[in-house]
């Protein structure tokens, strides 16, 4: 779910109750769930899933909260290239940013996995290590944090207005430097300030978010880019504007109560707003092909990953027919030396193997598709195998 599909309200919505432990819940509650991911940006909040059929998938979507209408499902290669554009900024609302890349990182590090190395991760890892080999194509001052500068200064009239900041991470520090220019900028800071270099570099000053109600008062715009988790900043934080106040909320959930809107003097803008008329310029143009192209080739890989399990279990399923029969022939075979028995052994195995690794080969050859998926299928139903024991 992202803003375009979904209100800024309904998004919200959704960012709080998707938890891990709502995750892990639904995770147990459907079978067929192999690993699963949660991905959070400004303006998302996506679940990355590994599943064994189409009815896990339909389930996982009977889940979801808010309104089924402001989800997307993907499915496939389309899901592997979406994460890839992510990586790279493409589907930000600042298009070709490079800060959704540690976004896309932390949710590689939190899959939820049945397996020691798990699928998900590598996909998600990928697709930042391809974002950062093609990083040239895209300009360099492309941020949430310049989109909301830009659009600061285009609404305040004041000459060099004086800016509050809200949270000194790496977005509030964005903030700082691109209106070091054009503004006098407070960097409030809720447990360590930023270093006094930085401080110099933009001229920036620097107060303890305690004091927030004091900056909003001598301010004349206050952006807020702090991962609180909720509120921060209601109509009593803001008492009595002295004259117009403009308020840019980055957070999601929102920093800000919406319920400020109500005091004609301060105007609120949120994700919502800043997203419309944003647009990528032409240069992302190569960027789209390069990804296509890094995405495509790692979901052969994957392809190619996913079918060995099938395979294993078909090669196990031959073992245990061959041990079977064994079993059934000594009762025919009579006394045998250990030399004898070892000889059977070794001579039933090559039979398996010979039987087994041609067609095997020429399977882990075969392009993605549907094509190898029946004959998956057609494994699976020769050998009566029980996917719940791949």
């Amino acid at each position: 779910m992202s803003l375009g599909r979904a209100s800024i309200d309904e998004l919200e919505t959704v960012a709080r109750a998707i938890t891990w432990e709502w995750v892990e819940g639904a995770w147990a509650s459907i079978p067929g769930t192999e690993e699963v991911g949660v991905l959070r940006t400004c303006h998302r909040v996506e679940l990355i899933v590994l599943v064994r059929t189409p009815e896990a998938t339909r389930r996982w979507q009977e889940l979801l909260p808010g309104p089924s209408a402001a989800w997307t499902v993907r499915i496939g290669p389309e899901a592997v290239h979406h994460v890839y554009r992510v990586s790279a900024g493409l589907e930000s609302l600042a298009v070709g940013e490079r800060e959704v890349r540690e976004q896309v990182r932390r949710a590689a590090h939190s899959v939820r996995s049945r397996y020691p190395r798990p699928v998900l991760r590598g996909v998600l890892n990928s697709a930042v290590e391809a974002a950062e080999t093609i990083a040239p194509d895209v300009p360099s001052h492309r941020s949430i944090a310049a989109v909301a500068a830009t659009r600061l200064l285009e609404e305040v009239a004041r000459p060099f207005p004086r800016v509050v900041v809200v949270g000194a991470g790496v977005v509030g520090r964005q903030l700082a430097e691109a209106l070091a220019s054009y503004a006098r900028v407070t960097l409030l800071y809720r447990s360590a300030p930023p270093s006094e270099d930085f401080l110099r570099a933009t001229g920036a000053r620097a107060a303890s978010v305690s004091h927030l109600s004091q900056e909003i008062h001598l301010s004349d715009a206050v952006v807020t880019a702090a991962k609180s988790g909720g509120r921060i900043i209601g109509l009593a934080d803001l008492g009595d504007p002295t004259g117009p106040l403009l308020l840019i909320d980055l957070g999601v959930p929102r920093n800000v109560d919406p319920q400020v809107r109500a005091d004609p003097r301060i105007r609120l803008l949120d994700l919502e707003d800043l997203r419309a008329g944003v647009v990528g310029g032409g240069e992302t143009d190569t960027l789209e092909r390069h990804v296509a192209d890094r995405a495509r080739a790692s979901w052969i890989e994957l392809e190619r990953t996913l079918l060995e399990p099938w395979i294993d279990a078909v090669w196990r399923h031959g073992e245990a027919i061959r041990t079977t029969e064994l079993e059934i022939a000594d009762r025919f075979l009579g006394s045998l030396t250990p030399e004898q028995r070892m000889a059977v052994d070794r001579m039933t195995r090559r039979l398996v193997a010979q039987l087994l690794r041609e067609p095997t080969e020429r399977v882990r050859e075969l392009p993605p598709g549907a094509e190898a998926d029946r004959l998956r299928r057609f494994a699976l139903a020769l050998y009566r195998i029980d996917p719940d024991g791949l």
